[in-house]
């Protein structure tokens, strides 16, 4: 009877293993399944995020071409004043690039969809931090930068320019002055366009800071999913 209580009791004990081992592997196995599913929508996240992003630094990157042209012709017209060169044809171009007329919005639909189902769903610390900071700070930051300068800039002091001294307006093609000679003596509108190449030297700086930014978050991306 004690060696047939000895041999159950060994049996017993070796069912008990084998369920507490087939348990740990379904466990390990659902977790594994767990963790292969939350790789593929972080990784289907950042896919998302990298389309808006790649969007958003060719905004970045059109509004910096704008803005130097903008400066050029600003300096061409001021070169004209400065030499009192006569007026020519060519200068209605330049005239109409006065001003750059950019504004930049940041793509953050799939941001917004991450902060709302939880933004730890991207693995990498220091990847998600620079993806906070660069939507939730610098993004927003930029536009308080523009509203506050570029806008304001247009609102009071270049529209006016344009609707008391142009007949015609064509953005980046023509702009006629009514009377050029009167437009070149006025010091205001001078002032006016040496107010416009410091904004467009600042706001080159700034959006180039934000394309680095950019640039290299993208770069983190592509490692994170293999590309």
């Amino acid at each position: 009877m004690e060696n047939k209580s000895r041999k159950y009791f060994k049996y017993a004990i070796g069912e008990i293993v084998l369920v507490v081992i087939g348990i740990l592997i379904a466990l390990s196995i659902n977790n594994w399944n767990e963790n292969r599913k939350m790789k593929f929508k972080e990784i289907k996240s950042l896919n998302e995020l990298r389309k808006d992003l790649v969007q958003n630094l060719n905004d970045i990157n059109g509004n910096i071409s704008d803005l130097q042209i903008c400066k050029n012709s600003n300096e061409v017209i001021i070169y004209h004043i400065d030499n009192n060169i006569a007026y020519n044809d060519s200068l209605d171009y330049h005239f109409s690039m006065l001003y750059p007329y950019i504004s930049f919005i940041a793509n953050q639909t799939t941001y917004e969809t991450l902060k709302q189902n939880g933004i730890d769903l991207i693995s990498n610390d220091s990847l998600r931090r620079l993806i906070s900071d660069l939507y939730s700070y610098q993004f927003k930051a930029y536009q308080t930068f523009e509203n506050t300068y570029m806008v304001n800039h247009y609102i009071n002091n270049v529209n006016p320019m344009f609707i008391s001294e142009f007949t015609s307006f064509e953005y980046k093609s023509s702009a006629k002055p009514k009377n050029y000679n009167q437009f070149v003596l006025n010091s205001e509108y001078l002032q006016i366009m040496n107010f416009t190449i410091d904004i467009c030297e600042n706001f080159i700086v700034s959006q180039s800071n934000l394309k680095t930014e950019v640039q290299g978050i993208l770069n983190l991306i592509d490692k994170e999913i293999g590309q």
